[in-house]
């Protein structure tokens, strides 16, 4: 059974349905979880202070776990790759599981960054967990 599962969230209505599904998961399993949100890169003399839209993908996740009774950690990552942040994450942590949507961002968006979720699927040895919408 996996013990720590790494979900990673855009805030997009895809991802919030791969989050409520792994905690629920989590919860049946009495797994721990790490919440991360990946960000583009920052140039280095940006400021460093988040938006109120990227802090509260977090708390949201956070909320959601502590209503569930689930340990739940948040860690905000900034990487101009983000499957490969999500991997890396996942191996930092100890996670044994990488739980997320099929998709999440939509439009010229996906065009440009491609499918996060497929790059993960292909690049990661940890098992993936992908949530469909529908």
């Amino acid at each position: 059974m996996f013990r720590h599962i790494l979900i990673p969230s855009d805030g997009s209505a895809a991802s919030q349905l791969a989050v409520n599904a792994a905690l629920r998961m989590a919860r049946e399993s009495g797994a721990r979880v790490t919440a991360v949100h990946v960000l583009p890169e920052e140039p280095a003399l940006a400021s460093t202070a988040e938006t109120p839209e990227e802090n509260s993908i977090l708390a949201d996740i956070a909320r959601q776990a502590a209503t569930l009774h689930v340990d739940c950690t948040t860690l905000e990552v900034h990487a101009d790759q983000p499957h490969a942040a999500i991997i890396a994450t996942a191996l930092q942590r100890g996670c044994d599981l990488i739980a997320m949507a099929s998709r999440g961002r939509s439009g010229l968006a996906s065009l440009m960054l491609g499918s996060q979720t497929q790059k993960v699927l292909t690049h990661s040895k940890i098992p993936v967990l992908v949530f469909r919408e529908g």
